[in-house]
């Protein structure tokens, strides 16, 4: 028989067993206080982007506040910058994305249907030569016989004419209405689908409304006009493979600029920026950063490296001048 004496009996405290620990609760729990901190750090650092742009008079619009939110950031620690820009990401909507995407499908859509327009018009051009003909066989039958046949025939044949006349009248207003669109469409279009970035025509548009705002808030913003040297290009054959070079550094100066900056395709793989509430000395900052990861990154031709050096110029958004002028300035500072 097993005897247990006085000093061994086990006390109630000593046969509690604990309780195994939430590892996935206590990471929530961690978590919920690392976002706590950010958003902590987000209310701070919005008031001081507001007494910033009220220090400067500038208005605290909304396209101005997201300007100068990411603009102060540039200057802020590493960390803070990580913890802010994680919260930027939540709420990020790839605007730029999808409308680009909505173009490109659109412009798609006009690329099928041309064949079908080259076919109504030569339906167009065949109906009109079989109107004529017609309306020559009609002209020769009435001056033979007259007889009931061949004033049935003639009957037939003016018939046919008019009804021609209908369907070929109908086809050219379809036609018509149909390049109009196109045509409106190219006008109106925002995007360069070869290089995935805004186009020239937008580029335009931008400065002039950029040039008004300078004239009426007072502040600065500048043009920076990047390509890639000639060097780096000159051993490449292929046009394709030139195009798609230029379009992968078009597409890296993109990532590295703030959401408010506009990244255009000039024309001849020319780049142009405009950095809204910069003047050229935060420029630079923009083209160090852009000149960093361009450089760091890697480019494979036909299994050859390809060294990528930019060349780039400034130019200020001056309201005297015309924005071809302002683009010229920026062009001029380009090597030729």
């Amino acid at each position: 028989m097993l005897k247990i004496g006085k000093d061994d009996v086990i006390s109630d405290a000593e046969t509690e067993i604990e309780e195994p620990v939430d590892i996935e609760k206590e990471l929530a729990l961690e978590e919920a206080k690392q976002n706590a901190l950010v958003l902590k750090q987000v209310h701070l650092y919005g008031k001081q982007v507001v007494d910033k742009m009220t220090k400067e008079n500038i208005p605290p619009t909304p396209a101005n506040y997201a300007i100068y939110f990411e603009k102060l950031l540039e200057d802020k620690p590493q960390a803070q910058k990580q913890s802010i820009s994680s919260i930027l990401e939540l709420e990020e909507v790839e605007d730029f994305d999808y409308v680009m995407k909505i173009e490109n499908n659109i412009s798609d859509g006009f690329t099928k249907i041309k064949p079908m327009m080259d076919v109504i018009s030569s339906m167009y051009s065949k109906i009109n030569k079989l109107r004529s003909l017609a309306k020559a066989q009609k002209a020769d039958l009435s001056k033979g016989s007259n007889s009931a046949s061949l004033v049935t025939f003639t009957d037939d044949l003016t018939t046919i004419s008019n009804a021609l006349t209908k369907q070929q009248t109908l086809l050219k207003e379809q036609y018509t209405n149909m390049v109009s669109v196109i045509k409106n469409f190219n006008n109106e279009s925002i995007f360069d689908k070869k290089y995935a970035v805004y186009n020239k025509k937008y580029l335009f548009k931008t400065i002039d409304s950029e040039k008004n705002n300078v004239v009426n808030f007072g502040y600065e913003s500048t043009l920076l006009a990047l390509n890639i040297k000639e060097e780096a290009l000159k051993d490449i054959r292929l046009t394709r493979d030139r195009d798609l070079i230029i379009k992968t550094v078009g597409q890296m100066i993109l990532k590295r600029s703030r959401r408010n900056d506009i990244v255009a395709h000039f024309q001849d793989g020319i780049f142009i920026i405009i950095l809204k509430h910069t003047n050229t000395e935060q420029a630079k900052k923009a083209i160090e950063s852009i000149e960093h990861m361009v450089s760091f990154s890697n480019y494979i031709v036909d299994s050859q490296s390809i060294d990528i050096k930019l060349d780039y110029a400034v130019s200020k958004i001056l309201t005297d001048k015309t924005k071809e002028q302002i683009i010229a300035t920026a062009l001029d500072g380009l090597p030729s």
